[in-house]
């Protein structure tokens, strides 16, 4: 079993100190160049001028507010989103290509709607959910979202013997995992009998069942760790499209 590296990108996670101390070196520039006339000045004040007005809004409103991009680097949420490297995987999986999806979240949708099961969420994750870390550490993981509050989520064999996912009762349709599941070693949260949710918990599995460690091993979390809903994979460019 393989534990999660987090999904981020450095862009992703440039502090707003950095920002506000970029701005403020981009506008003595740009007052430099404003003071002298010439043609090739102007053009840099004006760059400039523009790259502090794209800056303060990407970083400072979209992001926080709307939308962010993120990194994908593992293996558990394939084949919906692909994260990894070329060659012998560590659980001896053979790749030809290097395929980490780059995606944008949507943050202000869970504002304006609550969350829906079969939604792919990026979340902060409790420390609980780092085992390779000491002390623990908070990562931000992107999962499938499976158990909503209220709901009983269990993990039991269909009449075929297939293990399925159930929830409130009846077996869940999932044609985006990437193979049947197992009951991996060290999983304990609604694998030993049906898991009741509390209020504002939320139950997630990655796509990739058998490479995924989720809430099977440390269990539910609470919805303010919810940072939005992962909709669209800009790069790689032969992978560009919405994600369902």
């Amino acid at each position: 079993m393989t534990h999660e590296v987090g999904a981020t990108e450095w862009l992703a996670n440039l502090s707003i100190g950095y920002i506000v101390v970029s701005a403020f070196v981009l506008t003595i520039i740009r007052f430099a160049f404003h003071r002298n006339q010439s043609t090739i000045a102007r053009s840099i004040s004006e760059l400039v001028e523009s790259l502090i007005i794209a800056g303060v809004l990407v970083f400072m409103i979209i992001r926080p507010f709307f939308l962010q991009a993120f990194f994908i680097p593992s293996e558990s949420m394939e084949p919906t989103l692909m994260g990894h490297d070329a060659g012998e995987s560590s659980v001896g999986v053979f790749y030809k290509h290097t395929i980490h999806d780059h995606i944008f979240v949507n943050k202000l949708i869970y504002r304006l709607e609550k969350p829906k099961r079969g939604d792919v969420i990026v979340f902060l994750a409790p420390k609980r959910a780092d085992a390779e870390d000491n002390p623990p550490k908070q990562q931000i993981f992107i999962k499938r979202l499976i158990g909503l509050p209220g709901d009983t989520v269990q993990m039991k064999p269909d009449s075929n013997g297939v293990e399925r996912i159930w929830v409130n009762g009846k077996p869940l349709n999932e044609p985006y995992i990437k193979q049947p599941m197992d009951i991996p070693p060290g999983a304990k949260f609604a694998v030993d009998g049906p898991l009741k949710l509390g209020p504002d918990q939320y139950f997630v599995l990655g796509d990739n069942r058998n490479l995924s460690y989720d809430s099977r091993f440390w269990g539910p979390f609470k919805g303010w760790r919810i940072i939005g809903k992962a909709e669209f994979i800009f790069y790689p460019f032969d992978r560009i499209g919405f994600i369902h």
